[in-house]
This record gives structure tokens, sequence and C-alpha cells, in this order.
């Protein structure tokens, strides 16, 4: 085990290395400018400045990246409720209409002779008046 230096804090080597991680990044970032004689000190300062400012740095830039989402989230929401009455009222009248091509399609497809919908171009079933 490597006997502990003099530090320039006064601390021993594992209370100053331990304070190192307690503030994240700032107190190791305060740890490694102050600490001059003990490696080991300097090398958890310089190890808790790193994890804890990239782990701090990747938390901003998440915010970041929702904040900019919630910027055009009013406008996402616009462009689908806008694809969403378009395809209720598609929807709609392709219940209530058939369309001329498409109708022939499937009447030959189920080759029924039953009621065909208003509008469709297609001749009522024989006998229907």
């Amino acid at each position: 085990m490597r006997e502990p230096t003099a530090s320039t804090t006064g601390l021993p080597t594992h209370t100053a290395s331990t304070l190192a991680y307690m503030g994240w990044w700032v107190t190791g970032l305060i740890f490694w400018v102050v600490e001059r004689r003990d490696e080991l000190v300097r090398f958890h300062a310089a190890q808790a400045t790193i994890a804890f400012g990239g782990l701090a740095l990747l938390i901003l830039a998440c915010a970041a990246f929702g904040l900019l989402m919630l910027t055009f989230a009013p406008a996402a929401f616009s462009v689908f409720l806008g694809a969403a009455v378009i395809a209720w009222t598609l929807s709609v009248l392709l219940w209530i209409l058939a369309l001329p091509i498409a109708a022939r399609l499937a009447d030959r497809f189920v080759k029924t002779s039953g009621f065909r919908p208003q509008g469709s171009g297609l001749s009522q079933a024989p006998g229907s008046d």
C-alpha cells in the first residue's frame, strides 16, 4: 500500500480523495487546483472532475434537446391533428360513398348483387326498385 504524503490541504489522503467526489465536478476541480503534493488526491480529483463534469454536460445536452422538442411540439400537434381530421373525413366519405373504380373491382371480388351505396355509379341489383 502506498504511504500517504503530506497534503497541501492538511487533510488525510483518504479524506481528501473522498471529499473530491462529494460535490460532483466542483469539489473535484477545487481539490485538483488546491492539492499540489498528494498524487492520489490529485488523481481522484481529476477523475471526479472528468466523470461528473461529463455527466453534467450530458444532463445539460438532454435538457437542451428536451427544450428544443418542446419548441416544436405545438407545430407537430397541429400537423398530426390536421392529418387526423383529413383521415377521419376520408374514412367517413369512403363509408358513405363507393369509389367508382374500386367499387367495381370490389364487386368482382365479392360477386354480390346486394345493396350499392348511393352515388357509386353502379347499377342496383336486379329486382330492386
